[in-house]
């Protein structure tokens, strides 16, 4: 027995086959929607410069409630804020209410088409000279016939394969496109319903933020004023300073020297 001999078959085939895909993308936009509504208030010309200044040396101090931010003095209430800038010396109090609205889209496009092409492949087979273990010749080419057919079958799939996701490529950022569009579209119609709701919403409730806001920042005022009105008792002398707070009323009683 000798080495064995090689055989190679090519074999070609006309391919007529027709294939379809669906290129479907879906899409979502999420944004936030808010309900507003504010009124704004010039201190300077309802409380004199000492009251201003108290004021403003109250809140330098660190008061926890009113938190500092680039545009002033802000302190938080459920449902919105209140503002105090000391660069145009104004309160700010606003209602607010948001959500996040999420909008979402989808497109399709269904393509189709038809290969023709003749497209070839190659088998192997192997014999021995002597017949050995039934390698004969004749046994050897129905094997690389046997064997191009099976890589024929492939090449086949392999390319109708490849014209349908050369077409889908085509069309993918049309079809992401269209699915943004509608994801858009969805999300303007349900942040404008939504929006509205919120509006009302906050509109219905504004009165009782500003009333909280306004407490907030008379007490506010009212700290500003006992620590001045102290601190001038002090400096001038007062004997018997005493101080009562309840609720919103502070009461304060000293005697100044004569």
């Amino acid at each position: 027995m000798c080495n064995p001999r090689r055989v190679e078959v090519t074999a070609t085939r006309a391919i007529v086959e027709a294939w379809d895909r669906e290129v479907r993308r879906v899409a979502s936009r999420t944004g936030t929607v808010r309900g507003e509504v504010r009124i704004r208030q010039s201190l300077a010309g309802s409380l004199g410069a000492p009251a201003l200044a108290a004021l403003e040396r109250a809140l330098d101090a660190g008061d926890l409630a009113w938190r500092e931010v680039p545009e002033g003095y802000r302190y938080e209430i459920h449902g919105g804020w209140a503002l105090y800038s000391p660069d145009d010396r104004s309160l700010t109090i606003v209602a607010t209410q948001s959500e996040e609205v999420v909008g979402r889209g989808e497109a399709e496009r269904r393509l189709s088409g038809r290969v023709e092409e003749r497209i070839s492949a190659s088998g192997m087979g192997a014999y021995y000279d002597d017949g050995y273990n039934g390698r004969t010749r004749a046994a050897a080419d129905a094997e690389a016939q046997a064997s191009a057919e099976v890589a024929l079958d492939a090449a086949a799939r392999a390319r109708v394969a490849q014209v349908a996701s050369d077409a889908e490529a085509a069309v993918r950022v049309e079809v992401e496109a269209e699915a943004a569009r509608a994801a858009e579209a969805d999300f303007e119609a349900r942040a404008a319903t939504r929006q509205a709701e919120l509006q009302r919403q906050v509109e219905a409730r504004a009165d009782r933020v500003f009333a909280e806001a306004r407490r907030a920042f008379h007490a506010l005022l009212a700290r500003a004023y006992r620590d001045a009105l102290l601190a001038m008792a002090r400096h001038r002398g007062a004997q018997g300073i005493s101080v009562h707070e309840d609720g919103d009323v502070l009461e304060i009683e000293f005697e100044l020297p004569r």
